[in-house]
């Protein structure tokens, strides 16, 4: 299963994949941060590429839906984790938070892989995304071809989107917004066009990528500011959806401000 799960990972590279920034605030101030990747088109690449449809309907379709705490990880492999440095060893204890959900349903061609971690306070956020990074380097360690995930351009300007984004929360306001010092970089746009423009075939899928901010909170929402943003129906959670691309090009679109009820 492990080997699957960083083929498909890897597969991700080149193939279409919808990304969800998740962020859950519980009363007093802490939460979870959770990035997920909507890899089901992934799969179905991987099952067209493995023998399609026949060989689909002969092996037993698999159904998962799981919690990976990197703690755990830690017991289990105490022993090795004894042999390493001390300055190693508390790079990984640092990493004890991180969580890894993975939902599959090959039945109904569901893929669904996050990365992500607990924190006391939003203030932690930035600790919180650099965590998420150094796990996801595990793994790459594991895939040479992941590892070629950072090369892209794509790659490049989705991994350092948080370095000009800017988080507050009060427990009565939630802000995302643009640090003011940022600055559009014409030479990382430029590179972004030319990367999409050679995709070929896969050029439209890369188009059609989609980024949706998911904000829970433990009271209900009074305004947003941003007008392309929806309420839950419940009034706790606030959802923006855009494209992936427009997004890179146009980061302030998708910045917004959430009142709470008092």
């Amino acid at each position: 299963m492990k080997r699957l799960i960083l083929l498909l990972f890897s597969l991700s590279i080149f193939t279409s994949c919808n990304f969800t920034e998740e962020i859950t605030f519980n009363e007093d101030g802490s939460g979870e941060f959770i990035m997920s990747y909507d890899m089901s088109e992934v799969m179905k690449t991987l099952e067209e590429e493995m023998g399609g449809s026949k060989d689909k309907e002969e092996k037993e379709k698999v159904k998962l839906d799981s919690v990976f705490y990197f703690k755990d990880m830690f017991v289990e492999k105490a022993d090795s984790i004894a042999t390493l440095s001390v300055e190693e060893q508390k790079e990984l204890k640092a990493l004890e938070t991180v969580v890894v959900k993975m939902y599959m349903d090959e039945e109904k061609g569901d893929f669904d892989f996050g990365f992500g971690s607990t924190f006391k306070s939003l203030e932690e956020l930035p600790e919180v995304l650099e965590k998420i990074e150094k796990a996801k380097e595990l793994n790459k360690e594991n895939s040479a071809e992941y590892s070629k995930m950072d090369e892209t351009a794509v790659a490049k300007a989705s991994k350092n989107m948080f370095e000009y984004i800017d988080f507050s929360y009060d427990g009565k306001t939630f802000s995302r917004s643009l640090k003011e010092d940022y600055k559009q970089s014409t030479e990382d746009l430029e590179a972004l066009d030319k990367e999409i423009s050679e995709m070929g075939e896969a050029k439209d899928m890369f188009e059609a990528m989609s980024y949706t901010l998911v904000y829970h909170f433990p009271k209900a929402v009074k305004s947003v500011s941003n007008k392309k943003a929806t309420i839950s129906d419940d009034g706790k959670t606030v959802t923006l959806k855009m494209n992936f691309i427009d997004m890179l090009k146009s980061p302030e679109t998708m910045t917004l401000d959430v009142v709470l009820e008092r």
